[in-house]
């Protein structure tokens, strides 16, 4: 980055929410989404439950690692979200 002083670190933060029709389904996906919680020395992640919402809080240390994260939980969410329309 060009204004970037050497040695200055970017990091960042993501918060992602997905509702769902039903706190059970809401609880299923969180549980999925559970297992892919991770944390690395580039950041981590953290899921957590609120009723018929699942929340997944991302941070990164860097701009790449927070794309990716967010990348894949988005995917995740997304074929989730498909099977819960798929089976009501």
């Amino acid at each position: 980055m060009p204004n970037e002083k050497p040695g200055s670190k970017v990091s960042g933060e993501a918060t992602l929410r997905l509702n769902f029709s039903s706190p059970a389904s809401a609880k299923a996906a969180y549980h999925a989404l559970l297992q892919e919680a991770d944390f690395s020395h580039r950041g981590g992640s953290r899921v957590s439950l609120e009723g018929r919402s699942v929340i997944v809080e991302i941070s990164a240390d860097d701009p790449v690692s927070l794309r990716a994260s967010i990348n894949s939980y988005l995917r995740l969410m997304h074929i989730i979200k498909t099977v819960e329309q798929d089976t009501d």
